[in-house]
């Protein structure tokens, strides 16, 4: 018990938020006291019990280890260090410590420009737009051939003026793939088959592709799902500052649960906080917490919106079983507890006194109507944009040096070469006055 007024309401199924278990087991007792016809004393402590450096258990689990009470009068965890101090009884309460959290949006986990296809679909798109690209590129040669062969004035507006380019028969291809256009207008049949496909296919992609990065962008991940995924999501953690759970986080010796605790809960105080303001917290998002799942989906229930009630995800993190009635090492009651806690069971009345006091995960009821787009959802394309200045800007710098370092020289060499030598310019004009 860790309120002393939890002894005024063990039987009014009042703030659940309190000794929640310590309430349903008390009153699961009284009807196996009432069964067995016996008078029973109820004293209490403030913790369940663990054991000391000196092998000495304190608490509940104390007073049975040393024979001073019969049964104990809380659900407790089943772990190993218990085992053979005390007797468990298969009456199990409906609750347990898990990490709570909205799961984030798919952009916090994800590129989303790249989701609304499968790689598979990337890759076929990549290799038409080689095609189109090759085919493109031969079928301007071709037109650029047939213009060289006209004369100037029956050119026609929008015909290629220069032999084209690869750089400008990319242009073509990403106007078209990014919907911007383009200024070249085919004229022969092999170009307009060309660019008509092209377009064709662009257009049912920009429509496939925009149509799925809208759906994305309404959508949570899914990819936290174990303790591993849950560190290395980059989510700020939260604890519930109660006594097993400060004892529980630091006994695991295994090696996933250790390097967990040593990375985000180990002499940080911060971390360790009431059940109200952590589950305000995990409210906010980006947040995991970690106290009784039972009290958390009671505020949950009480504050948050009805969107916001959606994507609530758990991991267990503490991999007990829920809680179960404990008894005197080899007590002479062991036959009579089990088929009394059986009886609990069976009659109903363990179900009858649950859903007063434990509350299950809140029914998601109403999906948010409009979802903002923040910086979080463009950072993909602000990247992009970001390399392609850096980009832009350094060759127009590689540009300019070429142009200091070598462009004088070449504009002399075609000056030298297009002024005719002074002594033809004389001759010229000496025969002209004969």
């Amino acid at each position: 018990m860790t309120d002393p007024d939890t002894l005024n309401h063990l039987t009014d199924y009042k703030n659940k938020l309190v000794d929640a278990v310590t309430k349903a087991n008390y009153i699961w007792l009284q009807h196996i006291a009432e069964r067995m016809n016996v008078t029973v004393n109820f004293t209490w402590r403030n913790t369940w019990g663990y054991r000391d450096k000196n092998g000495t258990w304190s608490g509940m689990i104390g007073l049975l280890d040393r024979g001073e009470i019969d049964f104990g009068g809380t659900g407790t965890f089943l772990v190993g260090e218990r085992i053979g101090v005390v007797d468990y009884v298969q009456l199990y309460t409906p609750v347990g410590s898990r990490f709570l959290f909205r799961r984030p949006p798919l952009s916090y986990t994800s590129n989303l420009f790249t989701l609304p296809f499968d790689r598979i679909v990337w890759i076929a798109i990549g290799v038409l737009l080689i095609l189109v690209y090759v085919l493109s590129y031969i079928s301007m040669k071709w037109e650029w051939n047939k213009i060289e062969k006209k004369q100037i004035d029956s050119h026609l507006p929008g015909e290629l003026e220069s032999d084209p380019s690869l750089s400008d028969n990319f242009i073509v291809v990403l106007g078209a793939v990014s919907q911007q256009g383009f200024t070249y207008e085919p004229y022969t049949i092999s170009s307009r088959i060309v660019v008509f496909v092209l377009l064709i296919a662009a257009l049912s992609l920009y429509a496939s592709y925009t149509a799925n990065i809208v759906a994305l962008l309404q959508s949570t991940s899914s990819s936290i799902n174990t303790i591993q995924d849950l560190a290395e999501s980059g989510l700020k953690i939260g604890v519930h500052d109660i006594v097993y759970n400060r004892y529980y986080f630091g006994s695991f010796k295994d090696p996933l649960r250790k390097d967990f605790y040593e990375r985000f809960v180990e002499n940080k105080s911060d971390v360790w906080m009431p059940l109200n303001e952590g589950i305000q917290q995990l409210r906010m998002g980006l947040f995991a917490f970690h106290g009784d799942s039972s009290c958390g989906y009671e505020i949950i229930q009480q504050t948050f919106e009805e969107h916001e009630k959606c994507g609530i995800h758990e991991i267990d993190y503490l991999k007990v079983l829920d809680p179960m009635l404990v008894i005197k090492r080899n007590s002479p009651y062991r036959e009579i507890f089990r088929v009394g806690a059986q009886w609990v069971r069976e009659t109903g009345l363990q179900k009858r006194d649950a859903p007063k006091l434990f509350t299950e995960k809140p029914i998601c009821t109403s999906h948010a109507s409009f979802v903002s787009v923040g910086t979080t959802e463009c950072y993909a394309a602000f990247l992009t944009m970001g390399y392609g200045m850096t980009i832009s800007f350094g060759l127009f710098l590689l540009e300019i040096i070429w142009n200091k370092s070598f462009g004088h020289d070449k504009r002399t060499d075609i000056e030298t070469n297009d002024t005719p030598p002074e002594g033809n310019v004389a001759s010229a004009e000496l025969e002209s006055i004969d």
